[in-house]
């Protein structure tokens, strides 16, 4: 399994339909920062931009999304300059399995445009996250997961048909699949050559070595192991590796080991003891130290969080 997967299963990431709405200009829609929830606006039909708290705008027209991974403010509008109307004012609850679109603006060019939400268990997505610009911009022209998407919102339901089983369902499903086509091609299209963990996942063999890594992290793998498996000699990789990514191999596994760790304090009960040793410590006393490290407080009191929720 590719790095990117493994980081989206183990986060546990989801997506879903907030607005399918009509917008006549002229309109704009605010969206409130929430770190907790990544927003995705696709449009279907017309142009409109978008500008984000965190500095940048971009200028959007159909067949393409705008991602944003860290939930921060923004509008969304055609012109941006016109009066707002947040976002919670107008989104409409399911009815009967059926998403109702919703038409705002005035009476100029129309553009239709699809919200998303996203969320996920950020400290597992954190490689990810952190090098996600603010706003990631992708043509998903083609994609046959948008199309699918925009086929489930069209359904409509009639005086005498039965509500649509597993509509929501099927929406969230199809969700998730048009932002992780997205996130597939943004980073497909990154000139070649670069650095850091996006570029590391079209490298040759640091993206190789990152799937290992990800996919058994529990093995206990040497540089001399992953460079066997990648086809480069030990000292060859470790100097690739460290130029692409921008440390040595072990710091980040250890980094990813401690995330997975995390994750375990959360959501099982095995012993302490037991995860240290998964995540390569021989002791429990020299897990909590790094972990305090990393995380600012002992693997018990992390734990204790679940306990509480």
């Amino acid at each position: 399994m590719d790095a990117l997967s493994e980081v989206l299963r183990l986060a546990r990431f989801a997506a879903g339909v907030t607005l399918d709405a009509t917008a006549r200009s002229p309109w704009c829609v605010s969206v409130s920062a929430n770190a907790a929830m990544g927003r995705a606006h696709i449009i279907l039909e017309g142009e409109c931009a978008l500008k984000s708290s965190a500095g940048g705008e971009v200028a959007l027209k159909s067949g393409e999304l705008a991602y944003l991974p860290r939930g921060e403010a923004h509008l969304i509008g055609d012109p941006l300059g016109a009066e707002a109307r947040p976002l919670t004012a107008l989104v409409r609850s399911p009815v009967a399995g059926e998403m109702p679109p919703v038409a705002i603006g005035g009476q100029g060019r129309a553009t239709r445009w699809i919200s998303l939400w996203t969320s996920c268990e950020r400290h597992l997505a954190d490689p990810l996250l952190a090098a996600l610009p603010p706003i990631v911009k992708v043509d998903l022209s083609n994609a046959s997961a948008l199309y699918w998407l925009t086929d489930a919102l069209g359904l409509t339901l009639s005086a005498s048909a039965a509500p649509p089983i597993g509509a929501a369902a099927e929406r969230a499903r199809l969700a998730e699949l048009v932002v992780i086509e997205a996130l597939s091609r943004y980073v497909y299209w990154l000139p070649p050559g670069g650095t850091g963990w996006l570029a590391a996942l079209n490298d040759r063999y640091v993206g190789r070595a990152l799937a290992l890594v990800h996919g058994r992290p529990a093995e206990p793998w040497t540089v001399e192991k992953l460079g066997r498996q990648v086809g480069l000699s030990r000292s060859a990789l470790a100097d690739h590796f460290s130029h692409v990514m921008g440390e040595p191999i072990f710091a980040y596994l250890t980094r990813w080991r401690l995330l997975l760790a995390a994750e375990f304090l959360l959501s099982t009960r095995r012993p302490i003891a037991a995860i240290a040793r998964e995540a390569g410590y021989e002791s429990a006393g020299a897990f909590s130290s790094a972990f305090k490290r990393v995380f600012g407080k002992p693997p018990s009191i992390w734990r204790g969080r679940s306990r509480r929720g």
